[in-house]
């Protein structure tokens, strides 16, 4: 296999894709290349599809349960990609990591608690946090001068200091991209040790798809202090592209907390993972390496594509500099128009659908959100259609 594999164009309409089949329902039209949900238009690592076509083959499909090799596989990637000594008794497995994220919030803090987000961030977060009665905290990312974001530790030490009983952490950041160095997460992890009672919710789903010289380290790598209070989410199916399966693996290593959790997800019938969840996790964990170093040579290749092609052809846009993930964020703010207007005008007259910035929370408006994870052709397409929109 070589790098020509993610130049394979796809066809996804027809299969049930949130991304294709649902552009109808959400922009109100098909007609448009879908850069907005976060899956990728590449095909999962073939051994991936072998394994599950060979389980398929065997046509029983009887209750599942997790065998030792699924948490062997799960362990021996993080060591080896992160540097983190996962246990097998730390993982937990999960439907999704919004579905984990909502019980996090239900079963450790109370109707009404104040949980701290860092906008713009994913919007799930505070969905999540609405939906389940309580209050909404922003602690802001700040942009300095310099095109890059950065954590307003002063303010969360303040919030934290009037109460607040749950922190949500993402990291690589969504959609800003930031990857935090070591140094920003013990600077954190300095504030958060002041606060024994706040739990945290830590999404690292985006920890394989960093871009060299940075590099993702686990927060509890970093801070082990902060592990009696920390659940981690991670999941393979951000990884390789696998997110139709629903699963994730969340790493809980305090006993107490993986308990009081493990009995709140079993209370819901959530702790259970479907049986080709099973089967792609271990055979993308060990054989897929290979095909993700060369998907994330593709990504970085798509994205000095993007670089380029606006410096040349929409010097009013630029991208805030990706150290991670394979999500653009648009800086639209020299066009002196909305995220919405923009948003509506590349979709009627470029036939491309993007996220609107301020889909994201505080500071989101004057940007886009674009998923640029796909062939090159399609990639190119889309920005050309841009193009004439913006012209």
């Amino acid at each position: 296999m070589d790098k020509s594999f993610f130049d394979q164009v796809v066809d996804r309409k027809g299969t049930n894709s949130s991304k294709w089949d649902g552009l109808k329902n959400v922009y109100g039209t098909d007609d448009a290349i879908p850069m907005w949900v976060a899956d990728m238009d590449f095909r999962s690592p073939p051994e991936v599809v072998e394994a599950i076509k060979e389980r398929a083959q065997h046509g029983i499909f009887g209750y599942t349960t997790v065998d030792e090799q699924y948490y062997a596989e799960v362990a021996r990637w993080w060591q080896r990609r992160h540097g983190w000594d996962v246990k097998h008794d730390w993982i937990v497995t999960s439907p999704g990591t919004i579905s984990a994220l909502s019980v996090a919030v239900r079963t450790f803090t109370s109707p009404g608690d104040g949980i701290i987000i860092q906008p713009p961030v994913y919007p799930p977060f505070e969905r999540t946090v609405r939906l389940a009665g309580r209050q909404v905290l922003y602690n802001q990312l700040m942009l300095n001068n310099s095109g890059r974001y950065t954590m307003n530790l002063e303010d969360l030490d303040k919030q934290l200091s009037q109460g607040a009983k749950m922190f949500i952490f993402c990291s690589p950041h969504n959609p800003v991209g930031r990857v935090w160095n070591k140094e920003e997460l013990k600077e954190l992890a300095a504030v958060l040790s002041k606060y024994e009672d706040v739990v945290i919710f830590d999404d690292e789903l985006w920890a394989d798809f960093v871009f060299p010289p940075n590099v993702h380290y686990p927060l509890l790598n970093v801070a082990p202090e902060l592990a009696k209070r920390t659940i981690t989410a991670t999941s393979v199916s951000k990884t390789f592209n696998l997110a139709g399966l629903e699963n994730t693996n969340l790493f809980i290593p305090d006993e107490q907390l993986r308990k009081t959790f493990e009995e709140a997800m079993f209370a819901l019938a959530l702790n259970k993972t479907n049986l080709f969840a099973i089967v792609a996790t271990k055979a993308a964990y060990s054989c897929g390496e290979p095909w993700l170093d060369l998907l994330l040579d593709y990504l970085q290749e798509n994205l000095q594509f993007i670089k380029t092609f606006l410096q040349e052809k929409m010097p009013t846009v630029s991208v805030i500099e990706p150290e991670g993930t394979y999500l653009a964020w648009f800086d639209i703010r020299q066009l002196h128009m909305s995220s919405a207007e923009v948003s509506q005008k590349l979709l009627h007259e470029g036939k491309v659908a993007v996220e609107e910035g301020t889909m994201f929370g505080p500071g989101g408006e004057g940007f886009l959100r674009v998923n640029y994870a796909m062939p090159r052709t399609l990639l190119k397409q889309a920005l050309e259609g841009m193009s004439k929109a913006l012209a």
